[in-house]
C-alpha cells in the first residue's frame, strides 16, 4: 500500500470528527510520518470525547501494523496504555508496558524512540502506584530517569517524568521529595512559557490541601489553574479544575459556589466521555446537598451515583456512599430502607474485599512475571509476544555454559601468558593449555545468544560511545545480564578492581550522569 492510499484512509468517515488531520497530513513526506502525526493530533484534540479518541487510535493501530512501521507501533500502543488508564481500562495494562518497552528497545536507532521508552516507563510507574505498589512504581521511574540524557529533546520527558514522582512521593507521605519535583516542573515550565504543563501540578496541590483542610490554598491553586486553562484554551483540565474548586467551596460551606462548579465539571466530564470521575463527581454534589440539608435531593444524586457505578467498580466510593445513606435513613427513622442499605452496605465491603484481592493478586503476578524476567533474561518474544518461560530457561542454561567456557579460556591465557614471560622451559605446560583452548568455547557463542536476546543493545552502545573497547563491551553485555562484579570478574578472569575501572571508563565513554546498571537495564 502506498502514502496515497493512507492518507484516503483519513479521509473517510471514521476521522471526519477531525477536519484539520486530513489538512495536516497531506503533505508529510512518508507513511511514518503520516501515522506518528495522525498519532498526536488524535491524542490531543479537543474536538472528540475519550471513546472515540480510544476507538479512532485502535484504528491507527491497524494501520501502523498493516503497513509495518515498528515506530508507530510502539508510539501507538504508548498512546492506547496511558488513555485506558485515564479512562480506568486497567485489564493488560502491565502486560501492553512491556510490550511496548521491549517494542522500543528493538528501534533504539530512531531518535525518538529513547523518549518512547522513557513515557513508556514512567506510566508503567504510575500504574503501579495505581496500586498502591509504590516502590515497584519508583523503580521503573528511576529506569526512565536514567535515560533522560538520552533524548534528543528531554523537555516533555523531563516534564512528565518529574510530575510522576511528585505524585508517586506524595502518596508514600514524601512531601518534600514531591515538592522538590513538581518544582523543578514549574520552573522549567515557565522559562519555556509553557503554562497548560503547571495546571495538572497546580490541581494536584490543590487536591492534597484539600485533604489537609487547607482550603483557602487549595482555592487560590484551582483559580490560577483556571485562568491558565481559560487563556490557553484548554479544555482537557477543565473539569478536574472545577471538580476541585467545588470541593474546595463544599468545605467553605459556599454550597452555591459549590454546586455551581461540581456541574460544570459534570458535564465536562460527560461531554468528554469520561465516566469513570462521573460517580466521583455525582459524590460531591450528594454530599452538597446532604450538608445543606436538602436531603431528598441527596439520596436521588446518590442513587444515581450507585447505578452509574456499577460499570466502573469503584466499590469504596459505593461504601462512602451507602454510609451516608445509612446516616440520612437513620436521622428520617426509615428503619426498612435503613436495613437495605445494610443488606447493600455489607455486600459492598465483601466485593471491595474480592476486587482488590483478586486486582492486587493479577497485578502482583503481572509484575513479579516481568520482574522475573528482567531480573534473570529478557523475555524472548516469538510469534504473539507472549513469555516462552522454558525457552528462556534454555537460554539461560546456554548462555551460562557458554560463559563458563569463556572463563576457563580467559584463565588458560592468562596461564600461558604468565608461563611464557618465565625463564623456566614450559613448553609441555603451554602446549597442554594450547589444546585445552581448542576445544573451549569462546565469548563468540555467548555474544550469538545475547544478541538473540538483546539484538540492538550493542549497536545502541557502540553508537553511543564509538571508543568503547571490546573489554568494555563485554562488561556491558554482563552487566545487561544482571550479573554481579564478582560474577563479572570471575568471568573475565580479571580481579574486582580490575571490573570497577572498566565500569568507571564505560560510565565516562557513555557520558552518563545516572547509575550505569540501571541505565543498561534500561535500554
Amino acid at each position: 500500500m502506498t502514502k496515497r492510499d493512507l492518507v484516503k484512509e483519513f479521509k473517510n468517515k471514521n476521522f471526519r470528527d477531525i477536519p484539520e488531520l486530513y489538512k495536516q497530513i497531506k503533505s508529510l513526506a512518508s507513511c511514518k510520518d503520516i501515522l506518528y502525526n495522525a498519532n498526536i493530533i488524535i491524542f490531543q484534540s479537543s474536538l472528540i470525547n475519550h471513546k472515540k479518541r480510544l476507538s479512532l487510535l485502535k484504528i491507527i493501530n491497524g494501520l501502523s501494523i498493516q503497513y509495518g512501521i515498528s515506530f508507530c507501533v510502539a508510539h501507538n500502543l504508548t498512546l492506547l496504555i496511558k488513555l485506558n488508564r485515564e479512562l480506568g481500562i486497567k485489564k493488560n495494562l502491565i502486560k501492553d508496558s512491556h510490550k511496548a518497552i521491549e517494542l522500543w528497545k528493538r528501534i533504539l536507532d530512531d531518535p525518538l524512540a529513547i523518549n518512547g521508552l522513557i513515557f513508556t516507563y514512567t506510566d508503567l510507574g504510575l500504574l503501579f502506584s495505581d496500586f498502591n505498589l509504590n516502590l515497584l512504581s519508583i523503580k521503573y521511574l528511576d529506569k526512565a530517569s536514567s535515560l533522560i540524557d538520552e533524548c534528543q529533546n528531554d523537555y516533555n520527558p523531563f516534564i512528565k517524568l518529574n510530575i510522576a514522582y511528585g505524585i508517586v512521593y506524595y502518596k508514600m507521605k514524601k512531601y518534600k521529595k514531591s515538592k522538590t519535583h513538581y518544582d523543578k516542573v514549574i520552573k522549567l515550565a515557565k522559562s519555556k512559557k509553557d503554562m497548560i504543563t503547571i495546571i495538572p501540578i497546580l490541581i494536584n496541590t490543590a487536591n492534597n490541601l484539600i485533604k489537609g483542610g487547607k482550603n483557602n490554598l487549595a482555592k487560590e491553586k484551582c483559580e490560577t489553574a483556571l485562568k491558565i486553562s481559560t487563556d490557553n484554551n484548554d479544555e482537557i483540565y477543565k473539569p478536574y479544575i472545577y471538580h476541585s474548586l467545588g470541593k474546595a467551596y463544599l468545605n467553605f460551606k459556599d454550597f452555591t459556589k459549590s454546586k455551581k462548579c461540581l456541574y460544570k465539571a459534570l458535564d465536562l466530564f460527560d461531554n468528554m466521555n469520561i465516566v469513570k470521575m462521573e460517580p466521583e463527581v455525582l459524590y460531591d454534589i450528594g454530599l452538597n446537598l446532604y450538608r445543606n440539608n436538602k436531603t431528598n435531593d441527596s439520596i436521588k444524586i446518590f442513587k444515581i451515583l450507585l447505578i452509574k457505578n456499577k460499570k466502573i467498580k469503584n466499590y469504596e466510593l459505593d461504601v462512602k456512599t451507602l454510609k451516608i445513606l445509612l446516616e440520612i435513613y437513620k436521622k428520617n427513622k426509615n428503619h426498612r430502607l435503613y436495613l437495605l442499605t445494610i443488606n447493600k452496605l455489607n455486600k459492598s465491603l465483601e466485593d471491595s474485599l474480592k476486587y482488590k484481592s483478586k486486582i492486587f493478586s493479577d497485578t502482583n503476578i503481572d509484575a513479579l512475571e516481568y520482574l522475573s524476567n528482567e531480573n534473570n533474561i529478557a523475555a524472548q518474544k516469538e510469534n504473539d509476544l507472549k513469555i516462552k518461560l522454558d525457552i528462556e530457561s534454555n537460554k539461560r542454561k546456554l548462555t551460562t555454559k557458554a560463559l563458563v567456557s569463556f572463563s576457563e579460556r580467559e584463565f588458560l591465557k592468562n596461564i600461558i601468558k604468565k608461563l611464557s614471560n618465565q625463564n623456566l622451559t614450559n613448553n609441555h605446560l603451554i602446549k597442554l593449555c594450547n589444546e585445552r583452548m581448542v576445544h573451549t568455547k569462546n565469548w563468540d557463542v555467548f555474544m550469538k545468544l545475547f544478541n538473540d536476546i538483546h539484538p540492538d543493545f550493542n549497536k545502541y552502545i557502540i553508537k553511543k560511545a564509538i571508543s568503547i573497547s571490546e573489554s568494555e563491551l563485554r562488561v556491558c553485555n554482563l552487566i545487561k545480564m544482571n550479573f554481579s562484579t564478582l560474577e563479572t570478574a570471575e568471568i573475565l578472569a580479571i580481579t574486582i578492581r580490575g571490573v570497577e575501572q572498566h565500569r568507571y571508563r564505560i560510565k565516562k565513554k557513555l557520558k552518563l550522569k545516572t547509575d550505569l546498571t540501571v541505565f543498561l537495564q534500561s535500554i
